[in-house]
């Protein structure tokens, strides 16, 4: 009985043994069939059969198309996906070896989530070379249009933007981070590299102090313990003191003053906007060089304009 016993446990440790042989080799490759699999350790095609219904059913692979592929969820899926994505957004458009070394994979790994987004719609490829698709288009205008005042919010900072003759811009806030989300340009706008969709700290922009002056002290002791307070310019205010005692002159005033703290030579104000129910949307600016951002133009036509097109941004709100 001990020997029969012994001799069941043996054969179990040497299917668990080659169970995960065929793994390894899964893993190894982009996608894999039961033929090449058999081939390349040696083993019947019935065998590599079993063992891959094994993994199969114990989520480790899965099949597509006829071929065995490793499991996302076994490879840190979605850490190794959106990695994917963000490489590609700064590549714009790379081979599986490029990204594998952006992102500090083997390309054998890259490979195999690079084929799973673009079956997803994702990304696109073009012979050996991918890029991000406009699938994510789709899906950012729909956040974009959620909040159901963006057309509004857009014909404001149009109308700003032309009144002004500068940059005008409209933020948002999200995940402790101004994000842009429109932009607009007067006849003597300045050119600079504000993208749609840019993120940037909240306390050295106009912007982003518009917005923080609209929040709760400890929401906002939050947001500088995550993203710390770094210096961009030698005007940005790096202390927390300091921001407080800025956002308190925000909020007397009805609008925040950036004076060269992001960029050297650049002036911005902006305006909080705050729709009906009290709910904090975003924020509008108008930006220019110091050159011309002076005098009664910095300190009374310009705040005007901007608190203006804020305060009919909420008004309109209402009535949605």
């Amino acid at each position: 009985m001990a020997g029969t016993q012994e001799g069941e446990a043996g054969r179990t440790v040497k299917t668990a043994r080659t169970t995960f042989r065929v793994l390894d080799e899964v893993t190894a490759r982009e996608r894999a069939g039961v033929t090449e699999l058999a081939s390349a350790l040696e083993l019947s095609k019935s065998a590599v059969h079993r063992h891959l219904a094994t993994l199969v059913a114990e989520g480790l692979v899965e099949k597509h198309d006829g071929a065995y592929r490793r499991s996302l969820r076994e490879t840190e899926g979605a850490n190794v996906a959106f990695a994917v994505v963000e490489a590609l957004k700064e590549l714009d458009r790379a081979t599986p070896g490029q990204i594998a070394s952006t992102v500090g994979r083997s390309e054998a790994t890259v490979s195999h989530y690079l084929s799973w987004l673009e079956e997803q719609g994702y990304i696109t490829k073009q012979g050996d070379v991918y890029k991000n698709g406009l699938k994510f288009l789709d899906i950012g205008e729909r956040v974009k249009y959620e909040t159901g005042i963006f057309d509004i919010a857009a014909e404001q900072v149009d109308e700003l933007a032309s009144e002004s003759g500068e940059l005008a811009l409209l933020s948002v806030l999200e995940h402790g981070q101004n994000v842009l989300l429109y932009k607009s340009s007067g006849a003597d706008a300045i050119h600079t590299a504000h993208e749609i969709g840019l993120r940037e700290p909240l306390h050295c922009s106009g912007l982003g102090k518009a917005i923080l002056s609209e929040l709760p002290r400890d929401r906002v002791e939050r947001i500088v313990d995550e993203h710390g307070l770094p210096a961009f310019t030698e005007h940005t205010i790096t202390d927390r003191a300091t921001l407080f005692e800025d956002l308190d002159r925000t909020q007397e005033r009805g609008y925040a003053i950036d004076d060269q703290e992001a960029k050297p030579g650049i002036r911005c104000i902006a305006a909080p906007v705050v729709m009906g129910d009290r709910e904090l949307y975003g924020a509008v600016s108008v930006t220019a060089p110091q050159s011309r951002m002076k005098g009664d133009r910095f300190e009374q036509s310009l705040p005007e304009l901007v608190t203006g097109a804020a305060n009919v941004i909420e008004v309109n709100s209402i009535y949605l």
